[in-house]
């Protein structure tokens, strides 16, 4: 099938390895691949798409006329939510494709909306489905390709075989499709991530209730997970939760909800409370150092261990590190960076960055620092030689907004830790 991908992100570049890689004709409008650095990109992701570019199933720098030309059949919207009238154009552009499908979160009833402005064109016969996408950065490619739900909204019988066919080498197995109306698929695929904010807003209420009773979350977050009507999954308490689209998502869930609601109606919404405590979290470690040093931080170097939104991924758009590192940076606190693979990304989301240095370890990092604040949870912190790091720094404080940690063993071996709702209280 000939696809047309709009879009530069990490859906865009993971839709068009794994489309490729099974005989798709794949056109993209961009210049050139993104840098094993960028954040809309993942090495396998990259490897892949190198592949499918030299195999000639690839083409980017593609115009519109070209794609028109070469009688695209598919056309995927990647792209954040770009208007109606954007999206007619690029699809009359395109040579009005037989099928296009919404792959990105979109205002409720957006889908329909453009069906029936195609609909209105003469001799159009374009089909509009709303095709979510369920990619996870930090495992993009495999969480398509080995996905887990396959949603649709789709009206049309025809548009729905032609995606069921496109999926069929990812859904060989068992059939993990899941056909509803358009506008069901759209408020899907928002439900879907504001109930996963909820949950982890949700434990990071209850780490603070259980650190102000001297309970530690985890033992908490173990019997609540055992429970089956639960589950573990989302149940972490933490420093904040990110990513730039999964923010957007919730906010715009948020303005669904509020539209909703009587204009007198002043009350904060469940999930407005979601945001808040999120908000809130990501004050979190920057409290416990002033409270630590009695407001006294001007000056003090601080190592920052992970700035990626979450671990294996180089994308730090809408990570909790953004706001922590700019109030460091506010109080003249001397912020030194390690992560594997985001801290380069770090330099276009600061103009002047004084203050703010890149180290090529944590160890590096941790060196000659007040504290140690831990913001990402990628696995190799979870082994390091923390005795040997202890004495580098001048100050043995780690504030561990992953909970990565445990607090006894760090307390044995001279640290003074603190968690998030593990018992001891900074």
């Amino acid at each position: 099938m000939k696809t047309l991908i709009l879009g530069e992100d990490l859906v865009a570049w993971t839709l068009a390895a794994a489309l490729s890689s099974t005989g798709c004709r794949v056109y993209m409008q961009a210049g050139r691949l993104p840098d094993m650095a960028s954040e809309a990109v993942e090495p396998d992701v990259l490897v892949l798409l190198e592949q499918q570019l030299e195999a000639g199933r690839l083409s980017l720098q593609a115009f519109f006329w070209q794609a028109a030309e070469e009688g695209v059949e598919l056309l995927l919207d990647a792209r954040d939510f770009v208007g109606l009238d954007t999206l007619l154009r690029d699809i009359k552009a395109s040579g009005l494709p037989a099928l296009v499908a919404l792959v990105q979160p979109a205002p409720l009833g957006t889908t329909e909306a453009l069906q029936e402005e195609l609909h209105a064109l003469p001799e159009a016969s374009t089909e509009v489905v709303f095709w979510p996408n369920f990619i996870q950065a930090g495992r993009a490619l495999e969480s398509f390709t080995r996905i887990e739900q396959l949603l649709l909204g789709s009206n049309s019988e025809d548009a729905t075989l032609k995606i069921k066919r496109l999926m069929l080498p990812f859904n060989r197995s068992q059939d993990r499709f899941k056909v509803v109306t358009p506008r069901e698929a759209e408020l899907t695929k928002l439900a879907i991530n504001g109930m996963l904010a909820t949950r982890v807003s949700f434990m990071n209420e209850l780490a603070q209730l259980a650190a102000s009773h001297g309970v530690d979350i985890e033992a908490v977050r173990q019997a609540m997970g055992a429970d089956t009507r639960i589950g573990y999954q989302y149940l972490y308490p933490g420093c904040g939760f990110g990513g730039e689209a999964f923010l957007q998502t919730l906010e715009q869930l948020n303005r669904e909800l509020n539209s909703t609601r009587p204009v007198t109606d002043r009350t904060a919404s469940l999930l407005g409370e979601v945001q808040a405590i999120n908000d809130q979290q990501k004050d979190l470690l920057f409290q416990k150092l002033w409270r630590y040093y009695r407001a006294e931080v001007q000056g003090r170097r601080v190592a920052l261990w992970g700035c990626a939104f979450k671990p294996n991924t180089a994308s730090v758009s809408g990570s909790p590190a953004l706001h922590l590192i700019r109030v460091l940076l506010e109080h003249q606190v001397q912020v030194v960076v390690y992560d594997p693979r985001a801290a380069v990304n770090l330099a276009g989301y600061f103009d002047h960055p004084e203050g703010l240095e890149i180290a090529e370890s944590p160890e590096e990092a941790a060196q000659g620092s007040d504290a140690v604040l831990v913001v990402t949870e990628w696995k190799e912190f979870w082994n390091l030689d923390l005795p040997a790091l202890r004495d580098q720094m001048k100050e043995p404080l780690l504030l561990d907004g992953r909970n990565i940690y445990d607090p006894d063993e760090m307390a044995a071996a001279g640290w003074i830790y603190s968690g998030v709702g593990r018992g001891k209280v900074i």
